[in-house]
């Protein structure tokens, strides 16, 4: 008598298979759902480096930082903040977005950059507290705040702001 062989997968085995595929799949998605952060990471410090330098530029035409005491936005509006680093300046700092005799300064940004994180373009002013930076990094990163930048006049410090409710890592640039 000739014996039947059953040819094909038990229910076990599909069940095994279907199992691991499953796994694969979700380390293959969570690899490609923090595929940008590199790229924000990135970003984010590339814009901290043209802003902090185009401050020290700043500084150097005017003799002080942006919303320092004899500055003309020594109040720190934060709008006026960003106009003075976008715009042409006078001695005193105000901006305008002609260049004149007055207005020849700058611009030190072609544009207010967002910040890569959250996206957002805000700037906090800090016209009271002069920090180190990695003091700095560190009070900002334990706050409340929900992304945007943050700028301390006094040092002419300035740093990402994004606050507890983004990885504490990028508190560090």
């Amino acid at each position: 008598m000739k014996r039947h062989t059953a040819r094909g997968f038990s229910l076990v085995e599909i069940l095994i298979v279907l199992g691991l595929m499953g796994i694969l799949a979700t380390v293959v998605m969570m690899n490609f759902g923090n595929s940008d952060r590199g790229t924000k990471e990135q970003a984010l410090k590339s814009n901290l480096t043209v802003t902090r330098q185009a401050l020290d530029v700043y500084k150097s035409d005017h003799g002080w930082y942006p919303c320092e005491t004899g500055d003309w936005n020594a109040a720190g509006n934060s709008a006026n903040f960003i106009r003075q680093m976008t715009e042409y300046t006078s001695a005193a700092g105000a901006p305008s977005t002609t260049r004149t005799v007055v207005f020849k300064y700058g611009p030190y940004l072609k544009k207010w950059p967002a910040e890569p994180i959250s996206k957002l373009t805000t700037c906090t002013v800090d016209i009271v507290n002069e920090r180190l930076l990695t003091t700095l990094g560190n009070t900002v990163s334990t706050s409340a705040a929900v992304g945007g930048w943050y700028y301390e006049a006094k040092s002419g410090n300035f740093c990402a702001n994004l606050g507890s409710t983004f990885p504490p890592e990028y508190a560090k640039y």
